[in-house]
């Protein structure tokens, strides 16, 4: 049911701003291989071909790796997903990891905080770690600290784009 409704979501165009829909939205959803903006072959909705995992997560939608791998390098659409895998990739791989880091870094963040977080750990868990000033306001709940934080970040100004802002309105939300 959940892969209707963030499908549903998609073709619609009617996305919440503190949700799983908003990075959908901030990450494009494409069914073909691309290089995303640090070159890193990527297919759906940012899922990273580099992975350990990338060749099976491939196979369970019929594809192979390399052909996919091919069609960056080539900048061909022969080895594709449908739209629905893709979204089946984000609901069931990409965004629960994520979410499990966002867990771990900052449990128990109101819901609209939790997504914006999520969005930010999509580009790994890593990156969210980084912020060690937002995560003592989230702590404290000091929400538009936190946004700041988020705000005059290295992240917002290389995801060039709304998305920081977006996000940043989240987590000054407390909500």
């Amino acid at each position: 049911m959940q892969v209707l409704y963030v499908f549903s979501l998609l073709i619609i165009g009617a996305a919440s701003n503190c949700s799983p829909s908003q990075t959908i939205r901030n990450e494009k959803l494409c069914t073909c291989c691309y290089n995303d903006t640090k070159g890193i072959p990527t297919i759906g909705v940012g899922f990273n071909l580099k992975r350990s995992d990338a060749a099976r997560v491939m196979i369970k939608y019929k594809l192979k790796l390399n052909d996919v791998l091919q069609d960056c390098q080539k900048r061909t659409k022969n080895a594709c997903l449908t739209t629905a895998q893709a979204t089946d990739i984000f609901n069931n791989i990409n965004y629960p990891e994520a979410t499990k880091c966002v867990s771990r870094y900052a449990p128990g963040m109101p819901t609209s905080v939790h997504a914006a977080l999520t969005d930010v750990a999509f580009a790994g868990c890593g990156t969210l770690n980084q912020f060690v000033k937002m995560k003592r306001a989230l702590v404290q709940k000091q929400w538009k600290t936190a946004g700041d934080e988020l705000k005059n970040s290295k992240w917002c100004t290389d995801v060039k784009s709304d998305r920081c802002g977006r996000d940043v309105a989240c987590i000054a939300s407390g909500k």
